[in-house]
């Protein structure tokens, strides 16, 4: 019996710790039993005492181990209560926790919707009923965060507006976000709602965050008639810029003519000081006919300007270069060029570029024969392309000035211009959402960088 319940003892109830509580009431009954026999044997007369000696401490030893498991029982009842007991008490005490931490949450999540500027926020659950609402955008409609609070949105707004809101608020129960606009109350709000999810990932209420626009909108409509406005003025003064190049071409013409005629007839009879004057008067009218050409050009940049695709600005340049090899011929000019690349523009227009800064560098190089260099550099999603020279530099107080329609680089005789080449380039780079500068020095001569989108990867 006692090898049957030692090996049925660690399949028992008993947790292992108590096994020395069922072995200790075994050895203490045998113990007492063989004492009890001892002292019998001493005072008594036994007709078998082996046997009884046998036998008895036998019984005691089954005794003890009953009582040893019973008490080993009542231990481990004991033991498990009081993990039992520790383990609700660290529940509690977690519990007691989150309900702090939730409380918490729940001050700051309302101190943050009552103070929610210029709108609300409103938790919606699954009935799309209002469970919080807060914020400060009641002012100025006639309704209040205890008006929604507890409804249904069905029980508080008309057709029209349930009509928007309420298919989002049900797309957002079906776990998408959404964003939409309504007018309440002649106000313009802008809706933003967000699913909350449980565990499990199901829905089980809406975030909706309200905000008054009105003023955003109206300044927005404002800006756009403001832009739409700038728009037509802009068209106005092009189509007048046109038109009176266009006419004036008809009087220079008429000029040009009568100058040509009386140096035919009348050639001879002048004196040299009439030679002078006449000479001022074609000088004057053939820079009145750049200067329409030029006005012209500049007046078409935006509307007569081909689709913008990728150009090849190395192409570009030796199509320039072919074009002024007679200037760069005659003026003993040096041209150095890095490898240029493509981008994403007008072709005919960044050929204009090109031609304007080439010649103004030829232009200016003062008495030296003219050295020019033309690179190109990366920076980010564009690249900045700069012509650089040795010529007679500019003042950094013209650095602006010089992008100015009639604003020549310099005066008098010697660089006698129209004053229209750097607009019609800063007019042309604006067009590619670019920007031109230049950096100079008086003596040292100039450098015009710009910038233009540089062609992605995807395109042909």
């Amino acid at each position: 019996m006692l090898f049957y319940w030692g090996y049925r003892l660690p399949q028992s109830d008993i947790r292992p710790e108590f096994f020395a509580t069922v072995a200790s009431w075994c050895f203490r009954a045998v113990g007492v039993m063989v004492g009890i026999l001892v002292f019998i044997g001493l005072v008594a007369h036994l007709n078998d005492p082996a046997h009884n000696f046998l036998i008895l401490p036998a019984l005691a030893a089954v005794a003890g181990v009953g009582a040893g498991r019973h008490e080993a029982r009542a231990k481990t009842r004991t033991y498990t209560l009081e993990q039992r007991n520790q383990e609700l008490q660290q529940t509690q005490s977690e519990l007691e926790e989150t309900v702090t931490r939730l409380e918490e949450s729940e001050q700051r999540y309302r101190t943050l919707a009552e103070n929610f500027p210029n709108g609300a926020v409103g938790l919606l659950d699954d009935e799309l009923r209002y469970t919080l609402v807060a914020g400060q955008g009641f002012e100025k409609v006639d309704l209040s965060a205890a008006d929604l609070h507890g409804e249904r949105v069905q029980d508080i707004y008309s057709d029209d507006i349930l009509q928007v809101i309420e298919p989002n608020y049900r797309t957002t129960l079906d776990g998408e976000p959404t964003k939409f606009e309504q007018e309440i109350q002649g106000r313009t709000f802008e809706f933003r709602t967000h699913p909350l999810t449980d565990e499990d990932g199901d829905v089980y209420a809406i975030l909706a965050m309200t905000q008054d626009i009105t003023e955003r909108k109206q300044y927005e409509a404002k800006l756009e008639q403001l832009v739409a406005d700038l728009e037509e003025s802009n068209e106005r003064l092009e189509q007048f810029a046109y038109a009176a190049s266009h006419d004036l071409q008809e009087p220079l013409r008429m000029v040009s003519t009568y100058l040509q005629l009386i140096e035919r007839r009348y050639g001879d009879e002048l004196d040299e000081e009439g030679e002078e004057l006449f000479e001022y008067a074609v000088d004057g009218a053939e820079r009145m006919r750049s200067m329409i050409d030029g006005l012209l050009q500049y007046s078409r940049i935006e509307t007569m300007g081909d689709e913008f695709e990728p150009v090849d600005l190395d192409a570009v340049f030796d199509d320039v270069s072919e074009d002024l090899r007679m200037k760069i011929e005659d003026s003993g000019a040096e041209i150095t060029v890095d490898r240029l690349p493509r981008v994403i523009g007008d072709e005919n227009q960044l050929r204009q570029v090109f031609q304007n800064l080439l010649s103004n560098a030829i232009k200016f190089s003062g008495e030296e024969p003219p050295r020019i260099q033309v690179s190109a550099e990366r920076n980010g999603e564009e690249w900045i392309v700069s012509v650089a020279d040795q010529g007679i530099g500019i003042d950094p107080d013209d650095h602006e000035q010089i992008f100015e329609v009639f604003e020549g680089l310099h005066g008098g005789e010697d660089y006698a211009g129209t004053g229209i080449g750097l607009a019609v380039c800063n007019r042309i780079i604006e067009r590619h959402d670019g920007e031109i500068w230049v950096e100079s020095e008086p003596g040292e001569g100039s450098t015009f960088s710009f910038t233009l989108p540089a062609v992605t990867e995807s395109a042909p």
